[in-house]
């Protein structure tokens, strides 16, 4: 067998669809060594049966048995992310009421305005760091402003932040668990002032919106819940933009396309979603035990379900999987947002960050060009550029 899963390697960092593309063929039911029990699915058609199948398989970490140990608690940080129904059903309900899909497309005049000032930046500077310039920027403005929270308080969350969304991580050291614990409990104290302003000062924003609800959530379920939106609203999204951003100028004959038709723009999202997912991986326990592949996986036992991989299986997206199409038909049909219940509640609002960005950077700066290759990071999950130098003269 030549199908290796190494994620540290440098080379799998840069560009891991070779490697998925073996453990597809050779092993799709992998058993990684380094990490004690855990299974990685790898084929698009087990992932998306898995994520649609929630009478066999579970989010919630109080489910695992088998697996590596867990450095923090999540029974301490109660979100949608970590449970299944009917916890989970009541808190998307809340959540839908106050980040309404209305509320986000008024938002769109707004975060056209934002994304515009880091290009005008951009274009004065004639070139510049993706990343640091517009990417981890933009997003988390976004979600900030729509949530209502205090502008004077703004960098200081944005660095707590920076340390929590290390959640989403399979592994950290201790020195990272003892910062997320930190840093959350900092937001966490911060917020409950935040929210004692809002109940008596409400405004027209989604934590006034949460706060008023006929049926809130309680103290502890709307903070961690608040937390979370800060969290996993910007970092993907801001992924997303870097990978998009960086597949352009790697594909100049694709970026012409888009400049030269406007009518892509959304498709183009969809097909940047499918060709660099921005989270990689997410989790299922399984409730009983499974066949799957010749292998037997126990109950309880933590499973591992590639994203990124299943978006470039040539059995669903022929043998153009590892190539950008931003004409491909039926791209939305990727995996990058999860499926059934599940499904990345933020996903509208990461599409528009998209939808505005990818037209504007081609039309406005016909010449983008790579000044160096980027750098890229060392995590599982969030794998990607930490720096993406780009000139736009």
């Amino acid at each position: 067998m030549t199908a290796v899963y190494d994620p540290f390697d440098p080379a799998f960092a840069a560009n891991p669809y070779p490697f998925f593309k073996a453990l597809r063929e050779e092993d799709p039911c992998h058993q990684i060594a380094a990490a004690d029990g855990v299974w990685l699915l790898t084929r698009y058609a087990d992932v998306d049966a898995i994520l649609h199948d929630r009478d066999r398989f579970s989010v919630d970490h109080r489910n695992l048995r088998r697996g590596p140990e867990q450095d923090l608690s999540y029974d301490d940080f109660p979100v949608i992310l970590f449970r299944d129904p009917p916890e989970h059903t009541r808190w998307r309900r809340l959540l839908s009421h106050g980040l309404s899909p209305a509320r986000i497309e008024a938002y769109r005049p707004r975060l056209a305005e934002l994304i515009d000032e880091r290009l005008d930046a951009l274009d004065d500077k004639g070139e510049g760091d993706f990343v640091a310039d517009v990417a981890s920027q933009v997003p988390f403005q976004a979600i900030y402003e729509l949530l209502g929270m205090p502008p004077a308080d703004h960098d200081q969350v944005h660095a707590w932040v920076s340390d929590i969304v290390n959640l989403t991580e399979p592994v950290a050291s201790p020195e990272v668990t003892l910062a997320i614990v930190r840093s959350r409990d900092e937001m966490r104290d911060w917020l409950q002032e935040v929210c004692a302003h809002k109940r008596a000062h409400p405004g027209d924003d989604v934590l006034s919106r949460l706060l008023t609800d006929t049926d809130p959530f309680d103290d502890d379920e709307l903070i961690s819940h608040v937390i979370l939106l800060n969290v996993s609203a910007p970092e993907p999204t801001g992924s997303l933009l870097t990978y998009g951003v960086l597949a352009l100028a790697r594909n100049p004959e694709q970026a012409a396309e888009l400049r030269a038709d406007p009518s892509l723009d959304r498709n183009a999202v969809e097909e940047m979603l499918r060709y660099e997912a921005p989270l990689q991986l997410t989790g299922r326990y399984p409730l009983q035990d499974i066949e799957l592949h010749g292998k037997t996986i126990e109950a309880g036992t933590a499973m591992v379900l590639s994203l990124a991989s299943a978006n470039h299986d040539q059995d669903r997206w022929g043998p153009t999987a590892d190539e950008l199409d931003l004409r491909r038909e039926r791209a939305n049909e990727h995996l990058s947002f999860a499926r059934g219940i599940h499904t990345c509640f933020g996903s509208a609002l990461a599409r528009m960050h998209g939808q505005l960005t990818f037209g504007r950077m081609v039309r406005r700066f016909p010449r983008l060009e790579l000044v160096e290759e980027p750098t890229w990071n060392s995590l599982l999950n969030r794998r990607g550029p930490t720096q993406v130098r780009i000139t736009v003269r």
